[in-house]
């Protein structure tokens, strides 16, 4: 869907807001969890602890709290089903009256006593709004509404910075559509002739076929070689180096095996927009994608010329788009127990999804985002950023916690909404980010400690080093908090790599003094040490503290300095 093409007006917009719908919520309320999900980015339980449902919530419809920013985000939304055409200035001065609620410590704390809302008084209690308050987190209001402001709404937004509004433009404009691949449209039929089937309705809108079906059928399906039938699957299909494959091929190609195919294959899944049954005859099905089964399809479409008539697969089709939340789930649970990995399962996360569509529209043939196994082979490996080290370098980088990253069964479980659920991971973040742990990785090479500085978790010790010394620098810190400011400008990417690999190259050559100093008297254990939050930050502080000393003795430059370099040495 295009920005322009973003339907907000009532009531088409409640087709947008279908996947929020809950009988407790009102359309303001569900409007508000769409915008999150689409434009703060958060995870699905993130978002229904971020809304306070209910009366007595003083104005405010919502809160979340960026660690990243020391901000806390209060929410107001305002969906209009009437004729209404334009917001004006009172609705915005209402609300941001009501934001000085939360302005000092004692006025949170009374709101928390005194609000008949509960939900309200759970997130300013679970979220420590006082505390954060009391220690200089930021107020920041977000009026969300369907319709555009007028002259006086844009009037009174310019005295009120700590206000934003989203309308209807902004809501447009803003918005990044997932570029996701059709299911494919053209109508295929299958024969039920001579096999039994068994049709079950599971509610009035979903409905499901289970038959087995003959393997020369199903690889008449379109969008196989070229993947696109398995857009909406978790993986892509993973080549003949797993053993799942090879043992699928071997019985592909023993002929006496194939009428055995039903009672030791698991089947496949398609779902589909339409389907239509004519009884012990056929079906017929449109707007479909295979969500369980990728590789065993691939297989039996690689060996087409070893298919028999005695080959049949157990397919089980079910009535529902694949676009659809229900559809998710399904693919989820289907796949769930065969082989797949949490970083399976996530990749159709609406938020990898739409970093992917980001990262891919933006920097379209010079960097490619995967979130799949198997995805786009065709891909130059050099120009691809896989998402399972994204995750891994935001949260050396982002969450700073280095010494979890090579805990990569977590990074798309557990901490996965920690990582990438929040508004300022964007595709812009992931490339600076990518950046700027090349350029400090490289600094690696020239350590004195080899065996230290090609150990794994190395590499995200020295990102966390550049985050905290960034830190300490002004310009540094406009890096950290608008990424996309810096490698949006002329050769700005290049600019980053310079002035990182500079900044990185000092703090290398203090870790390896470092290293050496503690290994002096007896072996420093860095294996175990960097898996320690204690000892990182330990060690980390020491190496800050020489390095904010090596500045102040002028034998290294800033990185505000740096940057300007870098403009300079861009041209050469």
């Amino acid at each position: 869907m295009q920005a322009s093409k973003l339907q907000l007006s009532y009531p088409a917009v409640k087709a947008l807001l279908a996947g929020h719908a809950v009988n407790q919520r009102t359309e303001s309320r569900q409007f508000l969890a769409w915008f999150l999900a689409n434009y703060f980015r958060l995870e699905d339980t993130e978002v229904d602890d971020s809304i306070c449902d209910g009366v007595d919530d003083k104005g405010i419809d919502g809160i979340y709290v960026n660690e990243q920013l020391a901000q806390i985000i209060a929410f107001q939304s305002r969906l209009f089903t009437g004729a209404r055409k334009q917001l004006g200035d009172s609705q915005l001065r209402e609300f941001y009256g009501a934001l000085s609620q939360l302005r000092t410590e004692d006025a949170v704390r009374n709101i928390e006593s005194t609000t008949r809302n509960r939900e309200l008084a759970k997130l300013l209690r679970e979220n420590d709004i006082a505390k954060k308050v009391g220690n200089g987190f930021k107020i920041q209001g977000v009026f969300l509404t369907n319709v555009r402001r007028n002259g006086d709404a844009a009037g009174y937004l310019q005295s009120t910075p700590d206000l934003t509004l989203y309308d209807l433009a902004e809501l447009q404009q803003s918005y990044v559509a997932i570029d996701k691949t059709e299911p494919i449209q053209t109508p295929i039929k299958f024969s039920l002739a001579g096999v039994p089937s068994l049709e079950y309705r599971i509610d009035a809108n979903v409905k499901m076929l289970l038959a087995p079906i003959a393997a020369r059928e199903l690889v008449a399906m379109s969008g196989i070689a070229s993947g696109e039938l398995f857009a909406w699957n978790v993986r892509q299909w993973l080549g003949k180096r797993t053993k799942v494959n090879r043992d699928v091929e071997v019985s592909i190609r023993s002929k006496d095996e194939h009428r055995y195919f039903p009672a030791f294959h698991n089947g496949l899944t398609i779902l589909c927009k339409t389907l239509k049954i004519v009884t012990d005859s056929s079906i017929t099905i449109s707007g479909y994608a295979v969500v369980n089964g990728c590789q065993s399809l691939t297989g039996l479409y690689s060996n087409k010329s070893e298919i028999t008539d005695a080959l049949r697969i157990l397919t089980k089709f079910i009535l529902v788009s694949p676009e659809t939340p229900l559809a998710r789930k399904i693919t989820d649970h289907t796949n769930n127990q065969n082989g797949t990995t949490h970083r399976d399962l996530q990749s159709n996360n609406p938020i990898q999804t739409r970093l992917q569509t980001e990262i891919n529209t933006r920097y379209s043939g010079k960097i490619y985002y995967r979130i799949k196994r198997g995805e786009h082979p065709e891909w130059n490996q050099a120009n691809v950023i896989e998402n399972e080290l994204a995750a891994r370098i935001l949260l050396a980088f982002d969450v700073r916690e280095p010494w979890v990253c090579h805990q990569t069964y977590k990074l798309f479980d557990e901490l996965h909404a920690a990582i990438f659920g929040k508004p300022e991971i964007t595709g812009d973040r992931i490339v600076a980010v990518h950046e700027i742990y090349q350029a400090a990785i490289e600094q690696l090479k020239a350590m004195d400690n080899s065996l230290f500085g090609a150990y794994g978790l190395t590499r995200f010790l020295i990102l966390y080093l550049v985050r905290e010394a960034l830190m300490t620098d002004e310009t540094g810190n406009e890096l950290l908090q608008s990424p996309s400011a810096f490698i949006t400008q002329a050769k700005g990417r290049s600019r980053l790599r310079y002035s990182v690999g500079k900044l990185a190259k000092t703090l290398a050559r203090l870790l390896d003094k470092e290293i050496t100093r503690r290994g002096a008297t007896e072996p420093f254990d860095f294996k175990r040490e960097l898996k320690s939050q204690t000892a990182v930050r330990e060690l980390s502080g020491t190496v800050i503290a020489h390095y904010k000393i090596t500045l102040d003795s002028g034998y290294a430059s800033t990185f505000s300095e740096i940057w300007k370099e870098s403009k300079k040495a861009a041209k050469n």
